[in-house]
């Protein structure tokens, strides 16, 4: 699969007409990926539309409709035909179609047409990666919708690739984004009005040169042009973002920061920088003696006064900038955001849970496992951990289920492994996860207390899950999510060379879409008891899928099927990790697990909740039971497979078991006594 890079630079063209109006562009790094930029996300989340599909060249897809009222030089549009060469025109008219870029404007160019990337582009269809495409899809809510065009993967006249896209913002301008570029490219990157007489492009057209990727998914080194209309403000200041916690306990300074960009003509050096909260009185901070630089220089705020409230609740941050340079704003747009403070009674500290997407026949799954290893194991008792063994590449993992492919679904499609997702936010490769990175996670204060707990009985799991909140949450659609993982997994190793894998989930409950949960009072435990048998017997799959080209469903499924068989290797390695989700946000609030500190990579050296002693353990022969005192006492042996191979009541607080009948392996000892059972493993070596 081709993959997207993303690279960011900064530059702008020349103007071509001062008699009419025309456009100017700003050149900056970094894309936010809300409404995502590849294909396959889109397309499991049901938003994305192939406008032109492989095998094409030198083709105008059919009429595209845009999905709110726009203007393109001054005239309203709404509709709009696509280019396999890297341009849209809003001329639905438009014959022309030329694969050799020029500068602009140009009465021989396409007309009313914004040029993304103009050079003489195909689309073909590469190995077995995502097919050559023109996609389109809108994303946000009226009236701050996005509407995106995308080129993806599609193939260069010398046989590389390149993905970039345009996202027209409702009411306002447009911007376009390089995205992935194979090998160096030369083209256009501009507008043309409807006659061809009024145009702009960046400097450099028609060689625009690209020729830098980045590293997959590396949305911070994405390069972005954003086209305004012209001439270009000598003043003008963008609020780009703020950086405010989301919940602070009362009594708390909250610091008032954010980052500006000079998108002006000039260089600034003074700014108002406001914030009001509600409907309170609005704090007023002059920064001056700056030197920011013009077209794209940036700013780190922090206000001078900070917030602070000793009553809990939620309150809204208004923070806008005002009076660059002493003078009014050249687009006052930009200039505000809000967010959501939550002030909270008592906050916890967080256990992040890491979900990931994984297989056995994922070339870089294995060091993406090992890294993660390596993170983790700095940060024993800050986490929990739930791998879904996934259905590609090639037959895919063995131990692959549809619960976590539904589970994959419910993030909007997990299109490439290995796939993290922390916190149901953070989403990347794990090859490029960091201890900063966790921290970063880990440290959010959380307002939830998670406590769980499993016994297994042969192939019976009774789980307890114990939900405290430090404060009240009287709305959302949260979830208790609960999945039984194994600790170690060795049968379903492939191709990758992993031969053991970790915390592999096993069985969801009571499935991957989890309970509807509704929190108690603050400080008032909730308590939440699950069962669940492994049916059957072990089965080891051959496929995940029977397809390797597509979709595991249906017929094409070959993995377990959890209505009369398992996959349990060792049931006494079973662990319970649960936690609690807002199924609209994808917000994880707290998570627990029953392994609290087990290192990755480790095996466990410890034996639990024993409330009896054991010994020898392990044992060549008989093995001898000591206990307090006996109250209608009883033992079972379990082998495996939790068939019960010895049993008798107990009436003595000391007394030997005779193990001769018995074969060479693991078995687990139940002891029941005054209506209390513990389990303890057994190892019996001849």
């Amino acid at each position: 699969m081709k993959k997207q890079l993303l690279s960011l630079v900064a530059a702008l063209g020349l103007l071509t007409s001062a008699n009419a109006q025309n456009y100017y562009s700003l050149k900056s790094t970094g894309v936010d990926n809300a409404g995502g930029y590849e294909y396959k996300q889109a397309l499991v989340a049901g938003t994305t539309a192939s406008v032109l599909a492989p095998i094409k060249d030198d083709v105008l897809s059919t009429e595209q409709t845009l999905p709110f009222g726009w203007t393109f030089f001054g005239q309203p549009v709404t509709k709009y035909v696509a280019s396999d060469n890297g341009f849209i025109s809003f001329n639905t008219t438009e014959t022309t179609n030329p694969t050799t870029p020029v500068a602009l404007p140009s009465t021989t160019a396409p007309k009313n047409a914004i040029f993304a990337y103009w050079y003489n582009f195909k689309l073909a269809q590469s190995g077995t990666g995502v097919p050559d495409q023109v996609s389109s899809w809108t994303y946000g809510t009226a009236p701050n919708r996005v509407h995106v065009i995308q080129w993806l993967s599609i193939t260069t006249a010398t046989g590389s690739f390149a993905s970039f896209a345009i996202r027209i913002y409702e009411g306002k301008s447009f911007d376009v984004v390089l995205n992935q570029v194979g090998a160096a490219l030369a083209g256009t990157i501009g507008v043309n009005n409807a006659d061809g007489t009024i145009g702009y492009n960046i400097a450099g057209s028609p060689s625009v040169a690209w020729s830098t990727p980045s590293a997959d998914g590396d949305y911070a080194n994405m390069t972005k042009y954003r086209f305004l209309p012209g001439p270009q403000p000598s003043n003008e200041v963008e609020l780009n973002s703020l950086d405010l916690p989301k919940m602070v306990q009362k009594n708390t300074n909250v610091s008032i920061k954010g980052k500006i960009t000079n998108w002006g003509a000039q260089n600034l050096t003074s700014f108002k920088l406001n914030y009001a909260v509600g409907t309170g009185s609005t704090l007023t901070m002059q920064l001056s003696g700056l030197d920011i630089a013009s077209n794209g220089g940036t700013y780190d705020f922090t206000h001078n006064v900070p917030y602070s409230n000793s009553i809990s609740g939620d309150y809204l941050v208004n923070v806008w900038v005002s009076n660059p340079n002493g003078s009014a704003d050249g687009d006052s747009s930009n200039n505000f955001k809000s967010t959501n403070l939550t002030i909270v009674d008592r906050t916890v500290p967080r256990r992040s849970i890491h979900e990931v997407f994984t297989s056995s026949t994922c070339p870089p799954c294995n060091p993406g496992n090992v890294q993660l290893a390596s993170v983790l194991n700095q940060r024993l008792g800050k986490f929990a951990v739930l791998k879904y063994q996934y259905y590609f590449p090639s037959t895919g993992d063995p131990y692959f289920t549809l619960e976590g492919y539904n589970r994959g679904n419910f993030y909007g499609g997990v299109n490439s492994i290995p796939n993290l997702f922390v916190d149901g936010a953070w989403n990347d490769n794990p090859n490029s996860y960091t201890a900063d990175i966790f921290d970063q996670f880990q440290t959010l204060p959380s307002i939830v207390e998670m406590t769980s707990s499993i016994t297994v009985v042969g192939q019976k799991a009774d789980i307890e899950v114990k939900v405290t909140p430090s404060s009240n949450i009287t709305s959302g659609n949260y979830k208790l999510m609960v999945a039984i993982v194994e600790k170690q997994t060795t049968k379903n190793f492939k191709t990758n060379g992993e031969t053991e894998f970790e915390f592999v989930m096993k069985k969801m409950l009571p499935n991957d879409a989890g309970t509807l949960f509704t929190f108690p009072l603050k400080d008032v435990s909730k308590t939440v008891n699950l069962s669940y048998t492994f049916p059957g017997t072990y089965k080891l799959p051959l496929l995940a899928r029977t397809d390797a080209t597509a979709a595991p469903t249906g017929a094409n499924y070959g993995g377990i099927n959890i209505a009369n068989e398992n996959s349990v290797e060792e049931f006494y390695d079973l662990q319970v990790v649960a936690f609690i989700q807002n199924s609209d946000t994808k917000e994880i609030l707290q998570s627990s697990w029953s392994a609290q500190d087990w290192a990755l990579g480790t095996k466990e050296n410890k034996i639990e909740n024993t409330n009896f002693e054991m010994y020898p353990n392990p044992t060549n022969g008989n093995v001898q039971i000591k206990m307090n005192k006996v109250n209608n006492g009883s033992y079972k042996i379990y082998d495996i497979n939790g068939k019960v191979v010895l049993s008798s009541n107990i009436i003595s607080p000391d007394f030997q078991i005779n193990l001769d009948g018995l074969n060479q392996g693991l078995y687990f000892i139940e002891i029941t006594n005054n209506e209390k059972t513990t389990i303890q493993k057994l190892n019996l070596t001849r």
